[in-house]
Parts: structure tokens; sequence; C-alpha cells
């Protein structure tokens, strides 16, 4: 009995240390998993949350939302990326041509076009569609109208070189060096409607001898292989850059034993150049005038041209300048903010300046500055506005832009 009681009170010992024994061992394992788990949620949970349990984010969440949008975009780009960038920024080249092309009109009906002279302002067309009378205006790429009239012409081969009279439109067209009858090339021309000038591709065939004005040879004309309306007779005819290589004329193509046949052509740089050599010094834009006379002064604190007489009916007399001894008269000062020290450069900054323009000029009168606005005109008698400028000329491609020399040879 006393060992059966000995037995029973091991037996619940043990069991008692082994049931004592387990709740120590889970309390021992438990951080580990309940930590493992939590481990394995935060993994899987959004950065806001592992960031309240202050743990590291990774880089690329370094940055809030609102941040990361405002973060610069990376800017290293190719070439042609660049190029791209470019190419949407600058117009397309018979976009850019289109603004020295005009058309030519004659109470409101377009006659046909005309290429305007890069920084000269004189038109560039063919005579044929201008018919008889000189009641011509030139509609320009912003839309405003001119008059022009016909100052020098050439039969033979149809060109026409029309003055406008009053402002200057300088947005014109540079010659070509480039032969423009080859297999690679990319011609284009012009056409008008509703107002509007657009380019049109145009194929050119070879250079051939034709019949011009007064039944005379046109050697080296440029054949076309393209229909042209009469509407756009004195296009211009430009290269893959732009650049004038013919104007459109009409002309006669000799058929052996009958009559020929009339055509439009091309007429080539060559014969361009011929026609603009001998255009007169008086086929120039009328020179604008101001209406005075003076003399040079010079004041303590400036110098200039006093003005001595305003012309009636002037354009000085409109803005109210003043003229006389030198306690009531104007000084000019500058015209349109070029300074003015002598009465040649007060003409030479008036030459500048195209009839209709507004100017500025700056004055000082009593010791006080003051700027008015002049409208400038054309001087009442012609004779004394005539000026001796220097003949057209239609200015070769080069890197500024502007004629050489070696053009007109």
């Amino acid at each position: 009995m006393k060992r059966w009681r000995r037995s029973l009170a091991l037996a619940l010992a043990a069991s008692l240390a082994g049931a004592l024994a387990s709740p120590a061992a889970l309390a021992q394992d438990a951080p580990d998993d309940e930590q493992a788990q939590e481990d394995a949620e935060d993994e899987a949970a959004p950065p806001a949350r592992k960031a309240r349990k202050g743990g590291v984010l990774p880089a690329r969440a370094d940055v809030g939302v609102k941040e990361r949008k405002a973060a610069p975009a990376d800017p290293k780009r190719g070439p042609a990326e660049k190029d791209k960038d470019r190419d949407k920024a600058e117009p397309p080249v018979e976009e850019r041509a289109a603004r020295g092309v005009a058309i030519i009109e004659r109470g409101g009906q377009v006659l046909g076009l005309g290429a305007v002279l890069a920084g000269d302002g004189r038109v560039l067309t063919a005579l044929s569609p201008l018919g008889a009378g000189n009641d011509l205006t030139a509609r320009l790429a912003d839309g405003t109208t001119v008059r022009v009239k016909l100052g020098h012409h050439d039969r033979v081969w149809d060109l026409a070189l029309l003055v406008p009279q009053t402002g200057r439109w300088t947005e014109g067209l540079t010659a070509s060096s480039r032969d423009p009858v080859r297999p690679d090339a990319q011609i284009r021309s012009f056409s008008a409607a509703r107002g509007k000038v657009a380019a049109v591709p145009l194929v050119l065939r070879s250079h051939r001898t034709l019949l011009g004005g007064d039944d005379r040879q046109l050697e080296g004309a440029i054949e076309l292989g393209s229909r042209v309306s009469p509407l756009d007779l004195g296009a211009p005819i430009i290269d893959e850059d732009g650049r004038v290589v013919a104007v459109l004329g009409r002309g006669c193509a000799p058929n052996e034993g009958k009559p020929c046949t009339p055509v439009a052509f091309g007429a080539p740089i060559g014969a361009i150049r011929g026609f603009l050599r001998t255009v007169p010094p008086t086929a120039v834009q009328p020179a604008a005038w101001l209406g005075i006379q003076g003399v040079t002064e010079a004041a303590p604190v400036a110098k200039g041209v006093r003005v001595t007489v305003v012309h009636p009916e002037s354009p000085a007399e409109e803005a109210r300048l003043k003229g006389g001894d030198r306690a009531t008269s104007d000084m000019i000062l500058a015209v349109d903010g070029v300074p003015v020290t002598s009465p040649e450069a007060l003409a030479d900054a008036i030459r500048t300046h195209a009839i209709g323009e507004k100017v500025p000029l700056t004055l000082l009168s009593g010791g006080k500055y003051r700027q008015v606005t002049v409208l400038l005109r054309a001087a009442p008698d012609p004779k004394a506005a005539a000026t001796k400028q220097p003949a057209a000329e239609l200015p070769p491609p080069s890197s500024s832009g502007r004629a050489t020399e070696e053009y007109r040879k």
C-alpha cells in the first residue's frame, strides 16, 4: 500500500512537472514566432505602415508622391531627341519661304505671285500677268496690302520688278547656287488660294531653248514637268533649303513647221541676275520725308540737330516740331532711339524708315526732354525725294545672309 502510494505520488509529480515545463517552452519560442509573423506582415504592408513601425523605407520611397511629381525629368537626351525638339520649334522650310511670297492684285483680283527680295522689299514677278495699267497692289505674308509700281521689266524673259510705295517688307528670299535640274532635287513652287500662299511640289525636266517675248530665244530656260495655274505665274521656284532657283514665267515651246505652244517655264538665276543688274537707280521706294531744315547744335547737356525751319504741311509740322532761334526751337537728339548729331545723320536715320511708318523722335526744348511721333510721308516734290540707291539684287546664300560682290559678277 505504501509502495503504491509512493508510485502514484511520483507519477503525479512527473505529470505536474511536464505540465509546467510545456508553457515555459512555449513562452520562450513565442516571441520568435510572433516576430517572424510580424516581419512577414511588414514586408507585405504599405511603406507608410513600415515607417510607423520604425522600419527603413526603400530608397525609391524616400520622397513623397508630391515631391516625386515635382522632381525634374532626366535632362540627358540623345542628339535625335534634341533634333526633334528643334524641328518642332522651327517651322518647315517651305513655310519660312512663304513669308517672302507676295500675291499681286489689281482691284482685289489676283493676277499672279511674286518673290520679295530679301532685305530690299521690292518684288520680283512675271510681267505677262500684269497686263495694261499700273494700279497694282501686293498682299504680303501678314495680310497687309501695299501699293506697288512697275519699276523695271524684261519682255524677253517675262520678268518685272515692282516697287512698293509705302512700308518696307524685308522678309524676302535669297538666291540658290545649286543646279535645280538633278535627279535628287526636291523642288517646290507656290500657289495662292483664298488669300493664302502654300508650297506645292514642282517637277523640272531639263534646260532647253524656248521662245520668249518679241520671239527672242531663251537659252537655258527651265522646262517644267508639272501643270502651272496662270494665277501662279511670277511665283519663285525654291530648292530644299528654301532658296530661289528660278521664277515662273510664260513663254513658247517651238514646234517644227507649226506655231509654238504657250508654256510656263522657269527663268533661271542667271537670267534673273542679268535682269536685276539693269534695274535703273530710280526704281526705288520713295524716300521718307520729315520736312525740316536744321543745323548741328551742341548744348551743355546734349548734342543733336537744332530745327531751324519746319516746312508747311509736313510730318514735322503735324507733330508740332518748333523751328526758329535757339531759345524757342526744338533740338532732335534721336530717331527711333538712334542718336543723331548732324543733319546728315538725321537724313540717314529717316531714310531707314519707309513712307507710312510712325517714328518716335527724342527732342530737347527749353531745357526739357520730350518725345513725339511723326508719320512719315513722301516729299511733295518727287525730285527732292529721289535718292540714288544700289541696283536691286536677289542676295545669294551665305552664312551672314548678306549680298556679296561675287553675286554681282
